[in-house]
């Protein structure tokens, strides 16, 4: 498929690991490799912790998979800890061996779940699908709102679209005094919108619907430029509505899976 976005594989969601080894490293030759191991449990609960408050965000059911995951890891780590030593073999007693083979099937199980797009957050496709049918011009993106029409939404509506919107990791939603903003989000940006106490959803890529219908998108300059080309930008804020409008028109005639199925058609890599 010829895709309007630069499809750039994201390493964002490596740096949890990477860091949790290097601590890992640093702790194990300042210390010992069983106090590494203490230490690299108590960072996987503070991950089911942060991950957790995801979950709290979005209603995502399987999130807290990737929370309970997390808690077994993290309980794996420590109850081998007292018996590792950098000239010991690792001793499990039955205990570990029940929570190490939990482990591997939640390992597993998420695997699977990564595979079929089930933990991926999908601004990605919902901003290609609005770019689809706009054509190439030159450099035409503003940094202002652009109003782009009137709906017939109740309220009730535009809050349960934004739950579903929020559980089926289309990105994050903000009920404001008159409108919901729908704010799509990329893969692995999640952790600046959801653990930076100063991030600024208005600066970003969302479609507003205020409560007597009118319609509004901004577009994030970094949005605009992952783009291959310059595309029309009045034409793209237009689409990205018309993309949000149709997803609650379909909701709301209960073809929720329409919805998915238009996201996953686009085929684009589970790490993008």
């Amino acid at each position: 498929m010829n895709y309007k976005q630069k499809q750039n594989i994201k390493i964002t969601g490596l740096l949890p690991a990477i860091i949790s080894v290097i601590i890992f490293l640093l702790t194990s030759i300042v210390w010992n490799v069983s106090t590494g191991f203490y230490v690299l449990g108590s960072i996987m609960f503070f991950y089911a912790l942060m991950i957790f408050y995801e979950y709290y965000r979005t209603m995502h059911n399987w999130t807290l998979l990737s929370v309970i995951y997390m808690i077994f890891y993290g309980s794996v780590l420590i109850s081998i800890a007292p018996y590792i030593g950098l000239h010991n073999h690792i001793e499990f007693t039955v205990i570990s061996k029940v929570l190490i083979a939990i482990t591997i099937i939640l390992l597993n199980w998420l695997l699977y779940l990564n595979y079929k797009k089930k933990l991926k957050w999908r601004g990605i496709e919902i901003l290609e699908l609005a770019a689809q049918n706009v054509e190439q011009t030159k450099g035409s993106h503003t940094d202002r709102p652009l109003p782009t029409g009137k709906v017939d939404f109740s309220k009730k509506q535009l809050e349960e679209f934004s739950d579903f919107f929020q559980k089926n990791l289309l990105g994050l939603t903000y009920v404001e005094e008159n409108r919901i903003v729908f704010m799509p989000l990329k893969y692995k940006n999640e952790y600046f919108a959801l653990y930076n106490p100063n991030y600024n959803y208005q600066e970003k890529t969302w479609v507003a619907i205020n409560f007597n219908g009118n319609v509004s998108v901004n577009i994030s300059k970094a949005d605009y430029l992952d783009y291959k080309e310059d595309l029309a930008f009045d034409s793209l804020c237009n689409s990205l509505s018309d993309v949000i409008i149709e997803f609650i028109e379909l909701f709301i005639d209960g073809s929720e899976v329409r919805i998915i199925d238009k996201m996953d058609n686009l085929k684009i890599n589970i790490f993008i």
